[in-house]
């Protein structure tokens, strides 16, 4: 497992004894989120026209291994469902996400899950 975060530029876990359990604390990338997009020449995710809207998702999806229903998105941005269809529709269209499903059950999930 340390190695494998080493490898992925990620902090070590940390191993804690506590009583008569243990403790492991595992480190995301935090604010360097878009630097695990592979796209070669590009740093900043706004440089491909995304908004803060889709960054964030973008960020749950992989960070947190969220799935996003279009209701989800709208609830959460307190957008339409036009700007939320849009939105989604950009990100898979880019390759960072991927749709599952169709209609009201469609979801969405990063595209390396």
């Amino acid at each position: 497992m340390k190695r494998l975060m080493r490898e992925h530029g990620l902090g070590e876990p940390v191993f804690e004894g506590r009583g008569s359990f243990f403790k492991v604390s595992f480190y995301g990338p935090g604010e360097r989120i878009l630097d695990l997009i592979p796209r070669a020449g590009v740093v900043d995710l706004r440089e491909l026209g995304l908004n803060e809207r889709q960054i964030e998702a973008l960020r749950l999806m992989v960070n947190a291994g969220r799935e996003l229903s279009n209701k989800d998105y709208r609830e959460m941005f307190d957008v339409s469902n036009a700007t939320a269809y849009t939105d989604l529709s950009q990100l898979v269209d880019l390759g960072y996400v991927k749709g599952v499903g169709k209609g009201r059950a469609r979801q969405y999930m990063a595209a390396g899950t």
